[in-house]
């Protein structure tokens, strides 16, 4: 007996509805044979009037959530994910540990292979719904999302969306997962289901005020005080720290910045190592730093206070953590960055203090002469990196937005606007940058989106799916590959553990060289791409600018830059 589709909305549209009245304007979607309920849903939207998310088709589920990792960075908004079955959250893992570890919030779906054999609408009805049924598909990521749960009956299509909009974007932020039985979105969903809740996440103000002047007191007297970034508030925030660390002289270090904190041309941006100020501080104020130095190469001297900033400033999602933290000012970023700033102005007597400023001074002008000499010195044939991210920080104005895995070297770069930088997770799954960058691409048209990433980066992230994507959406995205051929990034932590040992002094280190790399502007070009290769770096301005002519034009661009390190 075949059975017949309800009449009237259902489930599917419910689901739908809710992420749209949820402020999920995007869903980026990879189909599979557990749609075919969503996409009855589109395709009846036109006369049921049901208003729903932008479906966006990506080619692989990886790129995906890539986009919607850099969706969120640009517009400060959530998009959806949906993919298929448990093969389709296979391939997504790697995408959701990244958000996770950025505290991104985004609306994790996928289908689930149909529950039952038969008598049921939506039934087993191709081997593959035997092949791909688990016991527990929502197991393999229920470690990095912070909520998940399976549709059961359609009554609950409304709720479960309301309820995992509030849990992702409630302090800390962060991915959530829906398992949508194909069964379940068929059926009839009630009536009273449909209309729009609204959603209330929890949001923080400001840490307790008496933690909060206790900090501005020991800051105030504090004679080698420093600040430590790594994930601020991009979306505000950015003039708020400018402004506190030049008026109390406060040296700002942006270490394995995420995020763009403040200006690099900010009097007392400290740049990007934090070791010789943790050697010597007094006073770490740590904000939303997950890592605000490496225990192995410094530790703060005997009677440091630390104190730590951020909605979770103990981090508890990571199993080991043992940095020390003194004060905990646990509430909204900026929002405590606002309440210590006004406490700092109420308690400082003195905001002169010119032997900071000069300490400052002097490092910035000693790493000016050192970032001009090492660029200086990689203009050849190959490059280095250093040089190739200087001239494409020439090339860049106010509203070009880089996005950099294992590609450019931010301590030469200009970068001094909101939203002008943003680096890979520290939890390094390969693949973001370019599909972040598509992601932040779409998100804002106007600005310039340069994907900056290494030769095996631009592998990981499925670079045929990627600039399909690019032509398919019109996306004037500039991609930089930075071929180096080796994976540098375990080349180093193989020195750094073994310096004198049989794999530095080898020609080829085992298990780091690329051989046999394709040609990477062909790929890009293979999908009407402007395209080139540069060896030599009395030919990279040129080239930079041909490529921003190509995307101005609405034209994705690529660059494989020949470097060595």
């Amino acid at each position: 007996m075949k059975y017949q589709p309800p009449e009237g909305v259902i489930a599917a549209e419910d689901i739908l509805s809710r992420m749209k009245a949820a402020g999920i304007d995007v869903l980026f979607a990879n189909g599979g044979t557990d749609f075919p309920s969503i996409i009855e849903a589109y395709a009846r939207a036109p006369e049921t009037g049901i208003e729903m998310p932008e479906p966006v088709i990506i080619t692989h589920e990886g790129v995906a959530l890539g986009m919607a990792h850099g969706y969120y960075l640009m517009a400060g908004k959530p998009a959806g994910v949906i993919v298929h079955v448990n093969v389709g959250l296979a391939n997504s893992v790697m995408g959701i540990v990244n958000a996770a570890s950025e505290q991104i919030p985004l609306l994790m779906c996928s289908g689930r292979t149909p529950l039952t054999e038969n008598n049921r609408f939506g039934s087993r009805s191709s081997p593959i719904h035997w092949g791909q049924e688990m016991r527990d598909q929502a197991g393999m990521i229920r470690e990095a999302v912070k909520w998940d749960y399976e549709l059961r009956y359609p009554e609950q299509a409304g709720p479960v969306i309301d309820r995992a909009m509030n849990i992702a974007l409630s302090e800390p932020c962060g991915p959530v997962y829906v398992s949508l039985p194909r069964e379940v979105l068929a059926e009839a969903a009630p009536k009273s289901n449909t209309r729009a809740k609204t959603i209330a996440p929890t949001t923080y103000a400001a840490a307790h005020p008496d933690h909060v002047a206790r900090a501005a007191e020991l800051i105030v007297r504090a004679e080698r005080p420093v600040i430590i970034t790594q994930s601020p508030d991009h979306h505000a925030g950015f003039d708020l720290l400018s402004s506190m660390a030049e008026k109390h002289a406060l040296p700002v270090v942006e270490y394995w910045s995420t995020r763009q904190a403040l200006p690099t041309s900010h009097p007392m941006h400290a740049g990007r190592d934090p070791s010789p100020w943790v050697a010597e501080a007094d006073v770490i104020v740590v904000v939303n730093a997950m890592v605000p130095w490496v225990s192995d190469h410094v530790s703060p001297p005997e009677g440091c206070v630390v104190i730590g900033i951020g909605p979770d400033p103990q981090f508890r999602a990571v199993p080991m953590r043992s940095f020390e933290m003194d004060i905990s000012l646990a509430g909204g970023t900026t929002a405590t960055l606002a309440a210590l700033s006004t406490a700092l102005d109420a308690a400082a007597t003195d905001t002169a203090h010119a032997e900071r400023r000069a300490r400052v001074a002097k490092f910035r002008d000693e790493q000016a002469a050192a970032t001009a000499k090492r660029v200086a010195l990689g203009s050849g044939k190959p490059m280095s990196p250093a040089f190739v991210s200087k001239c494409l920080s020439d090339a860049a104005d106010h509203s070009t937005t880089f996005f950099n895995e294992l590609g450019v070297d931010p301590g030469v770069m200009d970068l001094d606007a909101p939203k002008s930088f943003f680096s890979s997770p520290l939890s390094g799954g390969l693949g973001w940058g370019l599909t972040a960058a598509l992601g932040a691409q779409l998100a804002d048209r106007s600005r310039q989106v340069i994907a900056c990433v290494g030769d095996g980066s631009y592998v990981f992230a499925n670079p045929v799916a990627c600039h399909q994507t690019a032509a398919s959406l019109n996306l004037p995205l500039l991609t930089v590959v930075f071929n180096n051929g080796i994976w540098n990034a375990v080349r180093r932590s193989t020195l750094y553990m073994y310096p004198e040992g049989k794999a530095a002094a080898a020609n080829t280190m085992p298990i780091t060289a690329l051989s046999a790399m394709p040609d990477h502007a062909a790929i890009a070009r293979a999908h009407g791409a402007h395209a080139e290769r540069v060896e030599d770096g009395a030919d990279l301005p040129a080239a930079i600018q041909r490529a921003l002519t190509a995307t101005r034009s609405g034209q994705q661009a690529l660059l494989e830059v020949v470097v060595s390190y």
